[in-house]
Formats: C-alpha cells, sequence, structure tokens
C-alpha cells in the first residue's frame, strides 16, 4: 500500500460530510497514514489524529446544538437564537446589530465557549501525542502568511484553523493573529505530500461558488463575505487539481446552518461507498 495521506477541506456545516467519509474508510480498513485540514476539516482531521472515533464525532455532531457553544454577549447567538428559519448567511450579516457588534468587537462571536468545546475533548495533548501524523492550516494577519500548526497544543490550532473571517475573533498565538486557514489553503495537499504521502485523497465538501444575484450585496459585510468567497475558491480550485483523487461530497448548506448535520455525515458515507473501489486502487502499491 502506498503512504496514504488525507486532506479534508474546511466548509462549514457541509464538512460534516467528512465524518462520514472516515466512517466508510474504517468501514474497508483502509487508515489515512497522514491527515491535513482546514478550518473544519482540521477540526475532524485533528479529532480523528488524536483518537476520537467516527462514531463519537457523529455523536457530538448530533447532540451538540450550534447556538450553545456561541458566547451570549456577541451578537452572533442573539442572530441564532432569533432565527425563524434557516436564512442565508449574507442575510443574518445584513442586520442591524451585525454592524453595530462590528464596529466595536473583532467578530460576531468571541470563540471562547467552541474553543472550550474543543479543549474538553482534547484536553492538553499536543501534537506529538496524536497517533497519526496531522496538520493544520491558519493565516496570520499580521504577517499575511500561511500558518501550518504541526506542533503545540492541538485544541489550540484547532480554535485558529477555524476562525472564520467576520464569524469568529481572530486567536492570538505565539505574536501572531490568526484566522481560518481558508483563505490561503482551504485543502493543503503539499503538506500532506511534504508529511511523506505518496497518494493523497481529497474530500471536496463545498462543489462550484453559487452565482448570487446583484440585489443581494446590500451591507459592506454582504461584500466583505463574498470577497472571502471568491479569494478562496480561486485558490482553492488549484489544490484539488494537486490530489491524486478527489470524492465531492456534502449537501447544499450556507456555512453556519448545522440543521442538516445527520443528512450530511450521510451524505459523506454513500458518496465514499461509490468510490471505494477507486480509493483502493488509488491505494495500491
Amino acid at each position: 500500500m502506498k503512504k496514504f495521506g488525507l486532506v479534508l477541506a474546511g466548509g462549514g456545516a457541509r464538512g460534516l460530510a467528512e465524518i462520514g467519509v472516515l466512517k466508510v474508510l474504517e468501514k474497508y480498513n483502509l487508515f489515512p497514514d497522514v491527515i491535513t485540514g482546514t478550518s473544519m476539516g482540521g477540526m475532524i482531521g485533528g479529532f480523528y489524529a488524536a483518537g476520537i472515533t467516527p462514531l463519537e464525532m457523529e455523536e457530538y455532531a448530533k447532540n451538540v446544538v450550534f447556538g450553545k457553544l456561541l458566547d451570549t454577549k456577541y451578537s452572533l447567538y442573539l442572530i441564532e437564537q432569533r432565527k425563524s428559519n434557516r436564512a442565508k448567511l449574507a442575510k443574518y450579516f445584513s442586520i442591524g446589530a451585525s454592524l453595530s457588534s462590528l464596529a466595536k468587537n473583532k467578530a460576531l462571536d468571541s470563540g471562547r465557549k467552541v474553543e472550550y468545546f474543543i479543549h474538553q475533548i482534547l484536553g492538553e495533548k499536543t501534537f506529538s501525542d496524536l497517533r497519526i501524523p496531522f496538520a493544520c492550516i491558519g493565516a496570520d494577519l499580521v504577517s499575511g502568511k500561511r500558518i501550518v500548526f504541526n506542533s503545540g497544543k492541538l485544541y489550540k490550532a484547532i480554535r485558529a484553523t477555524i476562525s472564520i473571517p467576520l464569524v469568529f475573533e481572530p486567536v492570538e498565538y505565539n505574536g501572531m493573529l490568526i484566522v481560518d486557514g481558508g483563505i490561503v489553503s482551504n485543502a493543503p495537499v503539499d503538506i500532506a505530500r511534504k508529511m511523506g504521502a505518496e497518494a493523497v485523497l481529497v474530500i471536496d465538501v463545498n462543489g462550484d461558488i453559487e452565482k448570487k444575484k446583484k440585489e443581494s450585496f446590500k451591507t459592506p459585510i454582504d461584500i466583505a463575505w463574498r470577497v472571502y468567497e471568491i479569494t478562496q475558491n480561486h485558490l482553492y480550485k488549484k489544490e484539488l487539481e494537486e490530489g491524486d483523487m478527489v470524492i465531492r461530497t456534502g449537501i447544499d448548506l450556507d456555512t453556519l446552518d448545522f440543521s442538516k448535520n445527520e443528512e450530511c455525515i450521510g451524505k459523506g458515507e454513500e458518496d465514499t461507498e461509490r468510490e471505494i473501489e477507486r480509493i483502493k486502487k488509488l491505494l495500491e502499491g
């Protein structure tokens, strides 16, 4: 068997499909030798590398309510509580409270409760404690550089890689100010290869960028979020081409829409089952 590198792309709630991918890979005794990931892919990859099983992650996804992971003093919590239906993320941002919050804070949420949740699961584990070599990606606002996390406290690295701009406050880390690595490397194939991977399987949960109506850009936040999407997508497509095989999965969800977690995980299982023979062939020595 070739040395197997698994790259888990970021995609917010859509990334939960990667739990289903891991379930199927385990079913066929296909265990990655190295894992890299960004944002939600970094969280799922980090949990798995630390020994959290796909079934355990599935239970978290089924039982944890997103709103309870938000800081009650910040506006994202209020928006989440007031939603009567799953509107588009841009609509959340168009609310006056969001603009007011961003005028005095670095993001719509502090990220403190999310970090506490991650810490509760992982404790003080470091990268050297992991059963599978793992790395995740952040972006440093200070230097403008991509940051590869592969040492130190795992929970801190995961909190950094999921720090979506505007949504969660950046993480202060060794003099840097880290945000979600998706803006520089949403599918870090090159890092998996540097870690020794000979065959790289990439999990894409995002699909093609959605066309928007001109009327949807009503606030500076709408525009800023769209710029983030376009920038990320441009780099992301190039990274997908660097993988040896890409599994496209996930369902059409907004980044923070955690209303269909079970369906999303199931889609990951379904799409991986369909491709399992190709995956086996890829990994054959």
